[in-house]
């Protein structure tokens, strides 16, 4: 299917020299940012990519040269892989060959990564310093057979058979997702975009590609300041972003340094957030804070992007004790299915699976495995998940995946994982193994280790507990309510 919008070099140039980035680097206007774009898309095309290509990009440092990947592949017509720079490098070998991936553009400070073990595959590799500007070209693009080319990117989340689940996200639906986004925060020239998210995040591309559509400005932030609250809030400061779409986390840690009796930049005002729930309390904290701000909870997982919003009313904030998802977004069809197996559609008020449908669900459809809840008013609230899928810090988590990793040990027998509430920490993992029989005695540490040089960081257990046996229910399963318990 033709898509009505994509990336293109003549839309950038045409903005001339109104500021494309600003921050992790010198300033590039949108006549800059699409030379370097440009540059780069046509050293890809003289590697010998075509159209649907899928081409990895890894920037640890996070400068302009992340930007300038993703617009310079997009701009060669290639799909883009972002790959998570907290990930080993098993993980992302398994991520570039899963995806059959022919390039990979990245930074200095990737380069040393892509050198180890599992990674010396034959891939063509572009460099990129910090302002976006190709200074080294190596290795040739292997041969695989053609792909799609309206995927504009392809995202991986947690998958429940121990190997990351790719989602492709086409520009059907990345083009209505971002149209009605900048509609919604009335996006346009003179608007600065707080760049927030990793890119294997979907909240990335509407830090991306909207503000590229809507001609406003993409303020960069290296990836050292974004996890120390007083250099994330020196930057916002120094930036004055006038729009946010980043996890609850995020604005805590803002309002957390920012002390008492301060407030958020006058500018700020829109703050869209997402990727898992946001503390009434700590809501209100970042409505007081950012008073002059409209509040937008998105919602939705990744095979659909966002599908159901809801704007605060502050008026309500104090009296209400959780927060609504809202009502459907305009380009998703989001119906409840009753959980008894019936598959009946609820058509008032009740509980079910929530179901989309539309241009931005994975296949055209897609049953979420959330339970909403529609309340007599219309609007739907959020009640958990129907399987074991978790969200930290905006991180979509299958416990399976890390109960894998630790049965790939070689002394371990089973395993099991699972979430409790931190009273600091807030939401952590917890890891239960049980060796085999006979086998030398393994510690916490070298489990965590073990772990951590399979899985992302957010990935790996805070606490992992070695035993004997794991506890069974009365039907042989693993007794997860005793493990939890256990855990507190």
């Amino acid at each position: 299917m033709t898509t009505s919008w994509r990336l293109r070099r003549a839309d950038l140039a045409a903005r001339g020299d109104a500021p494309a980035l600003v921050g992790a680097g010198p300033a590039l206007s949108y006549r800059e940012l699409g030379r370097a774009a440009g540059a780069l898309a046509a050293a890809l095309g003289q590697a010998g990519l075509r159209g649907g290509d899928r081409v990895g990009v890894l920037s640890a440092a996070r400068g302009h040269d992340e930007a300038v990947a993703v617009a310079g592949a997009l701009l060669a017509q290639g799909t883009v892989v972002p790959l998570d720079p907290s990930a080993p490098p098993l993980r992302l070998a398994e991520v570039l060959a899963g995806c059959g991936c022919r390039a990979i553009i990245h930074d200095a400070a990737a380069a040393e990564r892509l050198g180890a073990p599992g990674l010396e595959g034959q891939l063509a590799r572009f460099e990129l310093d910090p302002a976006g500007r190709l200074v080294a070209r190596r290795g040739s693009a292997p041969a695989v057979a053609a792909a799609d080319p309206e995927i504009a990117c392809i995202l991986h989340t947690s998958g429940s058979t121990g190997r990351p689940k790719a989602i492709p996200i086409r520009w059907e639906g990345l083009a209505a997702f971002t149209a009605w986004m900048i509609e919604l925060t009335g996006l346009g020239p003179g608007d600065r975009v707080l760049r927030s998210a990793e890119l294997v995040f979907d909240l990335a591309w509407f830090d991306h590609v909207a503000t590229w559509r809507a001609g406003a400005t993409l303020c960069t932030v290296a990836r050292r300041e974004l996890g120390l609250p007083s250099a994330l809030l020196a930057a916002a400061q120094r930036l004055r972003p006038t729009v946010v779409y980043a996890v609850p986390a995020l604005y805590s840690r803002l309002v957390a340094a920012l002390g008492p009796g301060r407030n958020l930049d006058a500018s700020l005002r829109v703050a869209c957030f997402a990727g898992e729930v946001f503390a009434p309390r700590e809501l209100r904290e970042l409505a007081r804070r950012a008073p002059g701000a409209r509040l937008f909870n998105l919602f939705g997982p990744t095979e659909t992007n966002v599908c159901t919003f809801h704007e605060v009313d502050r008026s309500r904030l104090d009296r209400e004790s959780e927060l609504p998802i809202g009502v459907a977004c305009p380009y998703a069809r989001c119906a409840l299915v009753a959980e008894d197996g019936s598959g009946a559609v609820i058509a008032g008020p009740g509980t079910g699976e929530l179901v989309v449908e539309g241009p931005t669900a994975l296949g055209g459809r897609v049953a979420t495995g959330d339970r909403v809840e529609r309340a007599a008013d219309g609007l739907f609230y959020f009640r958990g998940r129907k399987d074991r899928m978790l969200k930290i810090r905006g991180y979509r988590i299958e416990p399976g995946e890390i109960e894998a990793a630790l049965c790939a040990h070689p002394r371990v027998r089973e395993a099991a994982v699972l979430a409790r509430e931190h009273r600091k920490l807030g939401t952590v993992l917890h890891g239960f193994v049980a060796l085999d029989p006979g086998k030398d005695e393994a510690s916490e540490r070298e489990m965590r280790a073990f772990v951590a040089g399979r899985l992302p960081a957010y990935m790996v257990p805070e606490r992992i507990r070695v035993r004997e046996a794991l506890p069974r229910t009365s039907t042989g399963k693993i007794d997860y309510l005793l493990l939890a318990a256990e855990a507190c």
